[in-house]
């Protein structure tokens, strides 16, 4: 019996014989109007999984060995990289020197104690009868509020709960004044402790307790966490504890150790993808993916913020916090700490997108059953453009947030928008905003298009088998 010759599509077979169906079902190549149809519009067969979809023996194909070899030799000399980056850049053992600021009258490092307010009362300064006084919660005195020549304290009987002197009753003062807190009856303080040279003990008001509440949140928020996400989520919260004790024990002591704020900042930041990344999401060509695609566009945010500071001749000097750093420690430099806290800042982000657009490219491989690269980028392109267009405001709404006080200040200061924009403190947040958003942007096309390669060549192997070595 006469075959039935072939559309150049592949809509029959040519054969001697009765056809035998192959055991992926009927495909369909991409744009003919198949069961994996991938238009412009969606790529779906109208079920949850495609229809024609199974699994291999069990082991990559070739080209999966192929696309894991090309990851690895592009992910292991930025490992290589970043581990020697730690090595070299390890802070000493020597304790930096604690500045006279924040020193106690005796000389040494401030000690806090808990204590509770048993009697809050108003009365002129100077009449507590107490064997301490004290100022603002900095441990300073305060102007007072009161009129004529006693000026209006608080008068404060505060039970000690912590410490040598636990169960001991003191008399403290609290000037009265605007940029001080409240206190009143019943609040749980923290007490500076100091000792006098004449081997008397002076406490003082520092701030509220408030371990405890935080510490209930922070509980609500793993299990919050937990509950959605599961193991995924518990892993994050390892990965985070983990992301914290490099920032504690690498990042801030090799800045004060004098280190390149930039080459800090990278170094951390690769460390903390390389081990936050595998360990939440589990070593994958995914994950290999997402992490290339993040380091990519980390260094690009990198060089343009060095650019853009360069560019705007920023100093760094805006802020109080800067200025008394720089005071203390002459060799820092402020404008590599602008373009440090800028790596650092766009980190979470970064990550968010790069995997969220590779996870896109799996998904849309998987159900597509066979789809060039090409139309996987295009198709997972649309979904990063709503990614983008939510994240920018983001990024936005989080800097504006974080520099409302100031933009206020500006407000009462009645200064032109001309003036406080060109600012060195706001100049320096829209560097920030701008680098981090064009970083952001990048993002999605660099780890689309590494992760179309990747996914579109690949053979059909099981999900599980899909590891890096």
């Amino acid at each position: 019996m006469a075959g039935t010759h072939s559309s150049r599509h592949g809509r029959g077979t040519t054969s001697r014989g009765p056809t035998v169906p192959s055991a992926a079902g009927p495909r369909t190549e991409p744009g003919t109007g198949g069961p994996f149809h991938l238009g412009d519009d969606h790529l779906s067969n109208g079920r949850n999984r495609p229809t024609g979809h199974v699994h291999g023996a069990g082991r990559p194909t070739p080209a999966g060995r192929r696309n894991r070899i090309v990851l690895a030799a592009l992910l292991v000399p930025l490992f290589v990289a970043t581990l020697g980056g730690v090595l070299t850049l390890w802070p000493g053992t020597d304790r930096q020197p604690i500045p006279q600021v924040f020193l106690g009258p005796d000389g040494q490092a401030i000690t806090l104690v808990d204590a509770t307010i048993e009697q809050a009362a108003r009365g002129p300064c100077g009449g507590g009868t107490g064997a301490s006084t004290g100022g603002g919660t900095d441990g300073r005195s305060g102007s007072g509020s009161g009129s004529g020549s006693a000026p209006a304290c608080l008068e404060l009987t505060v039970r000690i709960t912590s410490g040598p002197d636990t169960g001991q009753a003191r008399q403290l003062e609290q000037s009265i004044d605007p940029t001080a807190p409240e206190f009143a009856t019943g609040d749980k303080v923290r007490l500076g402790r100091s000792t006098s040279p004449g081997g008397g003990v002076d406490y003082y008001l520092n701030d509220f307790q408030r371990g405890r509440p935080l510490g209930l949140l922070a509980l609500v928020f793993a299990l919050v966490v937990v509950a959605v996400a599961r193991w995924r989520g518990l892993a994050a919260l390892v990965g985070m504890g983990l992301t914290f004790l490099v920032l504690v024990f690498f990042l801030l002591p090799a800045l004060l150790n004098g280190q390149s704020p930039v080459a800090v900042s990278l170094v951390s930041s690769a460390t903390v993808l390389f081990v936050l990344l595998y360990l939440v999401h589990g070593p994958s060509a995914r994950t290999s993916t997402a992490l290339l695609g993040t380091l990519v566009s980390l260094g690009l945010t990198g060089i343009l913020g060095y650019l853009a500071i360069r560019l705007t001749t920023l100093t760094g000097l805006g802020s109080d916090e800067s200025t008394t750093l720089k005071a203390f420690d002459g060799r820092l430099s402020l404008t590599g700490l602008i373009l440090a806290g800028l790596v650092i800042g766009s980190l979470g982000l970064l990550n968010d997108v790069t995997v969220t657009q590779a996870s896109a490219v799996w998904e849309l491989a998987d159900a597509s059953g066979a789809a060039r690269p090409l139309d996987l980028y295009r198709s997972a392109m649309r979904i990063g453009r709503d990614h983008i267009a939510s994240s920018i405001y983001t990024i936005v709404m989080a800097y504006a947030g974080a520099a409302l006080p100031s933009l206020l200040l500006f407000t009462l200061a009645d200064r032109s928008a001309y003036d406080v924009v060109t600012g060195d403190l706001v100049a320096a947040e829209i560097v920030r905003t701008a680098v981090g958003g064009i970083g952001l942007v990048c993002s999605v096309p660099i780890t689309t298009g590494i992760a179309a390669l990747i996914a579109g060549r690949r053979m059909r192997i099981r999900p599980s088998d899909e590891t890096v070595g």
